[in-house]
């Protein structure tokens, strides 16, 4: 998915490719906090996600300080694409199993970047 916001000091378009999972139509994709494009998300900000070719107007917010709500969406994105939890310093045993001590470190350095339909 590609998603495009305008940045909130310089008023500039900027596009990002990020991974994504749907829940019904809400959208979620997940981010370092360390990255600097979802502050423009703080408290709301239209945007426009690309997905499968097709642009649509969304309306998204950055969580950023709900660890526990970040943990549940980012143990079922993992479970989707467990390849991405080297990205978040999560380990994963033999068993396919994540570190559930990484995790929750993870899950107070992740951002989580959910966004609705615009109507």
């Amino acid at each position: 998915m590609l998603i495009t916001f305008t940045g909130r000091k310089s008023g500039r378009q900027f596009t990002t490719p990020v991974r994504y999972i749907r829940d019904g139509e809400t959208v979620r994709c997940f981010t370092s906090a360390e990255n600097q494009w979802w502050r423009n998300l703080r408290g709301g900000a239209d945007v426009v996600l690309r997905i499968e070719g097709r642009d649509a107007r969304y309306h998204a917010h950055a969580v950023e300080n709900d660890p526990e709500e970040i943990k549940q969406w980012l143990q079922y994105y993992l479970g989707l694409f467990p390849q991405d939890a080297d990205y978040h310093d999560i380990r994963i045993d033999k068993d396919k199993n994540l570190s559930s001590e990484d995790l929750e470190i993870a899950s107070r350095n992740a951002i989580l970047v959910e966004a609705r339909p615009a109507h």
